[in-house]
């Protein structure tokens, strides 16, 4: 890991893994979800909060990573097989794209992928 790395951003990748290397497809209750469907049974679908990846920690808690446009941060949620929030965490973009992060054009923009680029 880059040694410069923010402690928000190094806390997360530890946790989950580097940004995008999670999975699109959760399995809950033996049921294939895509990260959509996971983020509606949350509540937490809105157009600004767009799901990057999802998994499965070893003490069998899931968690999904968003990125959150409003406040353009990266944000990790736990939550248990019953859909229970129970940990947060979150990373301003800004560690992840450095000086890029002021030649983008901001509106919908996922580093992973998510919806689609509107950057410069």
């Amino acid at each position: 890991m880059d040694p410069r790395m923010s402690i928000a951003r190094k806390t997360i990748e530890e946790r989950y893994g580097p940004i995008g290397t999670g999975n699109k497809v959760l399995f809950l209750q033996g049921v294939p979800m895509s990260l959509k469907k996971v983020s509606r049974k949350l509540m937490m679908h809105y157009e600004d909060l767009i799901p990057i990846d999802g998994g499965t920690l070893p003490d069998g808690r899931c968690w999904i990573r968003y990125y959150e446009g409003e406040q353009r941060k990266v944000l990790a949620i736990e939550f248990t097989r019953e859909f229970d929030i129970v940990g947060e965490n979150g990373a301003d973009i800004m560690d992840w794209l450095g000086d890029d992060y002021f030649r983008i054009h901001w509106r919908v923009f996922c580093p992973a992928g998510g919806e689609e680029w509107l950057g410069a």
